[in-house]
């Protein structure tokens, strides 16, 4: 295939992806797959195949070995509004933030993961659509709704998925997992997402034991399913404040603290880490402002280190969320 270089300068075709991978039929594979989700695919075995001294591609999808010299070498040729997912065959919680510590690197698909991930992740970034669990299930799977304000709606809400998980034959040990996600995730929803209009925290200054007795100014929805395979949650707040580097800032300070992990220390920080921990899909979708649906998956057999992880934000809301007290990157 034609590298397409702009070299008039007029922008690439949105659906034009470039595709990298040393191995060629690790590449064949992947430019299948992302012609299946829309792209029109530019393939090379190596980066300096690619003529310029900057990739003009706006999405690039990278697999290669996992180690992080081979993406350190890319990035200095990417754009800085460029996207790239890294597809690697392995990569522990401390070697997945590395690779995700750039603002263009905002996806890890890991192992088995790889192909559907890349489809998934292509098609989102191609057509601008990234909220909606149904996404992430095969098409037809029945999706459950629950919508809440309170500490109580959050304890009957999680009640409720844990039984029906229980109903579908999901492992004990894979409920207890889905059980403390829904945990953590409702709680940021419920009490650390909201702000109010000058963007300060309206909980922040009161004790998380007497948030429980407050109302959330803006409802929280929560929506599960399950498939032969998977076990699926996704928690959307009205706000749209979770940024990239909130959620690497925490993880690294949990996996890098020489003490043990405090959660009256760490907060809803703690909660992005055990969340990192419990889940094999963790994919976060930002509207800045509007909302933050965080989509979690879970294997039903047996807990799975995570192998999925993405932070895609909501065309044309990139720069707000690059310049938000949180901090950020864009995936859009």
């Amino acid at each position: 295939m034609d590298i397409i270089t702009s070299k008039s300068g007029r922008p690439l075709s949105r659906r034009r992806v470039l595709a990298i991978s040393p191995d060629l039929e690790r590449l064949r594979l992947l430019v299948s797959t992302l012609e299946r989700a829309g792209a029109e695919v530019d393939a090379v075995l190596d980066p300096s195949a690619v003529e310029g001294e900057v990739i003009p591609h706006r999405y690039i999808f990278f697999a290669w070995n996992g180690d992080v010299s081979p993406l350190e070498e890319l990035l200095p040729r990417v754009r800085q509004k460029a996207h790239v997912a890294a597809v690697v065959p392995r990569a522990p919680l401390g070697v997945l933030t590395q690779l995700l510590s750039d603002p263009r690197c905002n996806h890890v698909l890991v192992g088995d993961e790889g192909d559907r991930g890349v489809y998934i992740t292509a098609k989102k970034l191609l057509t601008g659509d990234i909220f909606g669990i149904e996404k992430y299930l095969p098409e037809g799977t029945e999706v459950n709704y629950v919508r809440l304000r309170d500490f109580q709606g959050r304890t009957n809400a999680i009640s409720t998925i844990q039984k029906y998980a229980e109903s579908k034959g999901v492992r004990r040990q894979v409920r207890a997992a889905i059980g403390q996600v829904c945990e953590e995730l409702l709680m940021n929803a419920l009490y650390d997402a909201p702000v109010d209009e000058s963007g300060h925290q309206i909980f922040a200054e009161v004790d998380p034991h007497d948030r429980t007795g407050s109302l959330s100014p803006r409802p929280v929805s929560i929506r599960f399913a399950a498939t032969e395979s998977q076990f699926a949650v996704a928690v959307r707040d009205r706000f749209g404040r979770l940024a990239k580097d909130t959620i690497l800032a925490y993880i690294s300070k949990c996996l890098n603290s020489e003490q043990q992990i405090d959660r009256k220390t760490y907060g809803a920080g703690l909660g992005l880490y055990l969340v990192a921990n419990a889940a094999a899909g963790y994919v976060v979708n930002v509207a800045h402002g509007m909302a933050t649906e965080v989509v979690c998956t879970f294997d039903r057999g047996s807990k799975a280190p995570l192998r999925l992880v993405g932070v895609f934000v909501h065309p044309g809301q990139a720069a707000a969320q690059h310049s938000s007290e949180s901090g950020g990157a864009s995936a859009a």
